[in-house]
C-alpha cells in the first residue's frame, strides 16, 4: 500500500533533470514532501494498528469481566487492574513516541548551561 502512494506521489512530482550534466537536480522541497508523506502515512498506520489492538484487548478483558461471577472479586479485580495497566502501557508508548519525535529539539541541562555561557 505504501508503494502505491509513493508511486502516485512520484508521478505527480517528477524530479528535474539537468540535461547538460546528465544528473537529477536535488530538490529539497520535493525531498521534504516525500519524507512528510511517508511520515504521515506511517503515523496513521501505526495509530490505527495500536488503537485497534488496544481496543481488541480491552474488549476481551471487559468480556471476561462480564462473564465472571459477581462473587469472584479477585478475578474481577485482576481484570480491572490489567485494563488499567494496559492504559498505562499505551500512555507510556505515546510519551516515548512524542519524546522520540522531539528529542532533537530538547536540550539537556548541560547543553543549556553551555549555550548560556
Amino acid at each position: 500500500m505504501t508503494d502505491k502512494f509513493t508511486r502516485g506521489f512520484k508521478d505527480r512530482i517528477k524530479p528535474r533533470m539537468d540535461y547538460a550534466k546528465g544528473e537529477v537536480v536535488k530538490e529539497p522541497f520535493r525531498d521534504a514532501q516525500l519524507a512528510l508523506m511517508r511520515g504521515q502515512f506511517a503515523t496513521k498506520e501505526r495509530e490505527e494498528f495500536f488503537n485497534e489492538a488496544f481496543t481488541d484487548i480491552l474488549t476481551d478483558l471487559f468480556t471476561q469481566w462480564v462473564k465472571s461471577e459477581p462473587h469472584c472479586t479477585k478475578e474481577r479485580e485482576f481484570l480491572y487492574h490489567t485494563a488499567l495497566a494496559l492504559g498505562s502501557v499505551k500512555e507510556n508508548l505515546i510519551k516515548r513516541e512524542t519524546l522520540g519525535r522531539n528529542a532533537k529539539f530538547i536540550q539537556t541541562p548541560q547543553e543549556a548551561e553551555e549555550s548560556d555561557e
